[in-house]
C-alpha cells in the first residue's frame, strides 16, 4: 500500500482540559474562556514559545449556529489578515452548562481578541455574558485535518507534525480511554504523550481514532504506541463481551 498520500478531511477531537474565564482583552460583559494546561498528559520544561501555540481561547456564544454559518465567517476572518490561527468551532461541556464556542489556538495577540469579537458580532453571532467559570470541562472542537497515512491505521497531522492518529475498531468514551493511556503509560519507559478522542471522515464513513500528542516523532514509536492501545482496547473487549455472556 501507498501511504504518501496527503489526506485533507474533516473531523471532530475530544478531551479533557481545565478552562477558566478571562476578563482582560475582551469585550465587556462577554464570556471568553482559556485552556490551563494544554495536553494535560504530556509534561515539558517550560518554554513560552511552545506553551504560547498550544494555548486556546474560546469566545463563547449564545447559540449553536450552523456549521457552514461560522466556517464561511472563520474563513473572511482569516482571509482578511485579522488572526494567524485558523479558527475552530465547538463546545465546551461542564457539569451544567454547554458552551457552544469558536477557538483561537496560538494566537499570538490577546489584545486582538475584542476586534475579533465585533468581526463575530457584525456577522450576526450573538457573544454570551460573561460568568465565572473554572472547571475541568469536555472540549469537542469541530476542525479540517491534513494528514498522511504512515503505516496501515495509522496518520502523521502535517501541520503539527507531533500528532499522530490511531485508527480504533470501536467508539469509545472517554473514561475508558483514560484508563487504558495510564495502562499503557505504566508499560513504557518514556510516558510523556498525550491523548484525544477523535473521528475522522473517511470517503467510507467516519474512523474513530485517538489522537496522541508525543514530541518523539519516531515511526518506531508512533507504531509501538499504536500497538499498545490496540491491545488494551482489544482486552477491554474481551471483557466486556465475558461479563454480558455472565448476565
Amino acid at each position: 500500500m501507498d501511504y504518501s498520500e496527503i489526506i485533507e478531511t474533516i473531523g471532530s477531537i475530544t478531551k479533557m482540559e481545565s478552562v477558566k474565564s478571562i476578563e482582560q482583552n475582551i469585550l465587556k460583559n462577554t464570556l471568553v474562556l482559556k485552556n490551563i494546561d494544554p495536553f494535560p498528559g504530556f509534561h515539558r520544561e517550560k518554554d513560552n514559545n511552545k506553551d504560547k501555540k498550544s494555548e486556546s481561547v474560546f469566545i463563547i456564544l449564545n447559540y449553536r449556529y450552523a456549521p457552514e454559518k461560522i466556517n464561511r465567517i472563520n474563513r473572511e476572518l482569516s482571509n482578511n489578515k485579522m488572526i494567524s490561527c485558523y479558527p475552530s468551532f465547538g463546545e465546551i461541556i461542564t457539569h451544567g452548562s454547554i458552551f457552544p464556542c469558536i477557538r483561537l489556538k496560538g494566537i499570538e495577540d490577546l489584545s486582538q481578541i475584542p476586534n475579533i469579537q465585533e468581526y463575530y458580532k457584525k456577522h450576526e453571532l450573538q457573544l454570551m455574558d460573561f460568568q465565572n467559570v473554572s472547571c475541568r470541562a469536555r472540549i469537542k472542537i469541530f476542525k479540517t485535518f491534513k494528514i498522511i497515512e504512515i503505516a496501515d491505521g495509522l496518520y502523521r497531522d502535517l501541520n503539527d507534525g507531533e500528532k499522530i492518529y490511531i485508527r480504533i475498531p470501536k467508539s469509545m468514551n472517554w473514561r475508558l480511554i483514560e484508563n487504558i493511556t495510564k495502562k499503557i503509560k505504566y508499560n513504557l519507559k518514556n510516558r510523556n504523550f498525550d491523548s484525544a478522542l477523535g473521528i475522522i471522515y473517511r470517503f467510507c464513513g467516519p474512523e474513530d481514532v485517538i489522537r496522541v500528542y508525543d514530541e518523539e516523532k519516531t515511526l518506531e514509536r508512533a507504531l509501538l504506541i499504536k500497538k499498545m492501545y490496540l491491545k488494551e482496547i482489544k482486552k477491554e473487549s474481551l471483557i466486556s463481551a465475558h461479563n454480558l455472556l455472565s448476565e
